[in-house]
Order: structure tokens, then C-alpha cells, then sequence
């Protein structure tokens, strides 16, 4: 008998081997799944909000694709285009620097500029396609537009 109340060459009370198959490796998997929770979980609820976004912008786009206003077809009849969603690629590098389709000539006054997001690039090759909300044109100014989303 020895100290552990063992005769010689009878295993061990623990077994190192088994240790590792029935404790490290199922701690070390859990620790995986819990790594993949927290990393998934805010992926997922990025995508599903996105998703819920577009549902929500759906109809919007909708209506600016079948109105098909153009910069001109507003400043034609302005009061026509009152309160109708357009879909323009439009350039921003600052508030008084607002243009559709990069031509300086068709500037635009953005009502909640900031919420708008800058579009970086060289000055005649970059826009990004936004979909806006015609507002009432003022006399002397660019046409004034509403932002509502980039897409």
C-alpha cells in the first residue's frame, strides 16, 4: 500500500488524461460560445436594424422612382415638386459646397445639414446616391432639400 491508500500500479485518484477531455475541453468551449455570443449578438442586431431600415425607406424609394424628378424637372416647376422624395447622387464636401452629380452649377441648401454625410473624393468623379425631400424654393438660393437618408 502507499500513501494514498493504493496498491502500486493501480491508476491514479485523478487521471490527467481524462482531466483534460472532461474539464479543459469543455471549459475552453464554453468560453468559445460565450466569445461568439457577444461578438454575434451586435452583428445580428446591426443587421436586423438595417433591414428594418430598409423596409422602412421601401415605399420612399418607391414614390422617388416613380416621380423620376430631375434637378431640372424641380427648378422647372418647383411648386410641383413640393414635398416629393428624389433620389439624386449628390456631392457634399461642405455645407455651401452641395452639388447633383458633382456639377457645381446644381447646388442644393441642405435643411438638416448635418445629419448628412460628407462624400470624400475628387471634386468631379464622387457622389453617393441620397434620397431627399424637395422643400419650398426660396428665391436667390440653391433649391432647398431635406435629407432623409444615403443610400
Amino acid at each position: 500500500m502507499t500513501d494514498n491508500g493504493k496498491k502500486p500500479g493501480e491508476e491514479p485518484w485523478v487521471n490527467f488524461r481524462r482531466l483534460r477531455l472532461f474539464v479543459v475541453y469543455p471549459v475552453l468551449g464554453i468560453f468559445g460560445l460565450g466569445f461568439c455570443y457577444l461578438w454575434l449578438g451586435p452583428a445580428f442586431h446591426g443587421l436586423s436594424a438595417a433591414r428594418e431600415r430598409r423596409a422602412e425607406l421601401a415605399p420612399l424609394l418607391e414614390q422617388a422612382k416613380a416621380a423620376g424628378l430631375s434637378y431640372k424637372d424641380v427648378l422647372a416647376d418647383p411648386a410641383a415638386s413640393e414635398g416629393k422624395f428624389v433620389l439624386w447622387c449628390v456631392q457634399n464636401r461642405s455645407e455651401a459646397a452641395v452639388n447633383v452629380d458633382g456639377d457645381e452649377t446644381k447646388r442644393l441648401a441642405v435643411s438638416n445639414y448635418p445629419r448628412m454625410p460628407l462624400v470624400s473624393g475628387s471634386k468631379h468623379q464622387s457622389c453617393e446616391p441620397m434620397l431627399l425631400l424637395v422643400e419650398k424654393k426660396t428665391a436667390g438660393r440653391p433649391l432647398t432639400v431635406f435629407f432623409k437618408e444615403a443610400l
